[in-house]
């Protein structure tokens, strides 16, 4: 019996194994046609943005010549706007503007991050404005780059590729980490190959990093959250060069930007990636047993030593 629950409980283990080294699958769920909120007219350089506000479950988008962070649901219905308004774009006060080229957008609970290029290398990059009221602020004192950068937040973490060097995401390879509270201090840089980063989502429940490749006819890539390396690629065929990447409850969401009208919204499915929660890994119940197992055949073999040696 004891070998039993031990090869019982081995194979719980080796299925979590297996689990984790499957490959996933991306399925589209649905296309949504958007409205002429989010097909705002382009400007000299149009790579958007959006991403997944996971305190409210909405998708949240910017166009870039826009001046406002739109709300969404999950299928692209608008639900309301932030105004961004006014921004100072450089460290010394001197200069100040409507945002009107906003890249990229995150949200934790009770703000708005955006990066803008307004001022190029000599400009503030990224920016916080309070979900209901106040006014847009730097966040940090970076001013690198020149076109502005990919970001996203979640769990109290910023993400961002490195600066931009001129209008163009083919140089974005890194991934810099940093708490909120702290933007200056950089914890962890990921390396990921590819050919640039139009957009990227982070995926904590997968350890996951999902990427769009930027370029005309783009991958979605999957790297691991940990080291940066590698996991899959998804040959989509997707607008990279003007276009979003989010994730969130479990799905991808592609946002196909067009200018002026014609704008769409994506829905992937993601399957077949164990989660990284404790739920895909043996019960702790199983575990136990395995220790009781393991304890009761020491025991047993004890006993048979006692009685060989006649004792």
């Amino acid at each position: 019996m004891v070998k039993s629950i031990v090869s019982s409980v081995c194979a719980l283990v080796a299925l979590g194994a297996v689990s984790q080294a499957q490959a996933g699958a991306l399925t589209l769920n649905n296309t949504y046609t958007l409205g002429a909120t989010l097909s705002a007219a382009s400007t000299n350089y149009h790579p958007q943005g959006m991403s997944y506000d996971e305190s409210s479950n909405e998708l949240i988008f910017v166009d870039q010549s826009a001046n406002s962070i739109v709300r969404t649901d999950r299928t692209g219905a608008v639900l309301g706007t932030r105004t961004i308004g006014q921004i100072t774009f450089r460290p010394d006060g001197s200069n100040a503007s409507t945002a009107n080229h906003v890249v990229s957008v995150a949200a934790d609970a009770g703000n708005y991050y955006f990066s803008d290029y307004t001022n190029n290398s000599t400009g503030y990059d990224l920016y916080r404005i309070g979900k209901a009221s106040g006014a847009a602020a730097a966040v940090g004192a970076e001013t690198a780059a020149f076109g502005g950068y990919p970001i996203d937040v979640r769990s109290g973490q910023l993400y961002r590729t490195e600066a931009t060097t001129g209008y163009s995401n083919s140089t974005l390879h890194n991934i810099r980490v940093s708490s909120t509270t702290t933007p200056d201090t950089i914890t962890k840089t990921l390396t990921l190959t590819g050919t640039g980063i139009a957009d990227f989502a982070i995926d904590t429940s997968h350890n996951s990093i999902w990427v769009l490749d930027y370029l005309a006819s783009a991958s979605i890539r999957r790297f691991d959250l940990t080291t940066g390396s590698l996991l899959e690629t998804f040959g989509l065929g997707l607008e990279g060069l003007d276009a979003g990447l989010t994730y969130g409850n479990g799905q991808l969401f592609y946002y196909d930007w067009r200018s002026g009208s014609g704008s769409s919204l994506k829905v992937f499915d993601v399957s077949g990636i164990a989660s990284t929660t404790p739920a895909s890994l043996p019960e702790p119940g199983a575990l136990a047993l395995l220790g009781v197992a393991l304890s009761a055949m020491v025991v047993a073999g004890r006993r048979r030593n006692r009685r060989a040696q006649g004792l």
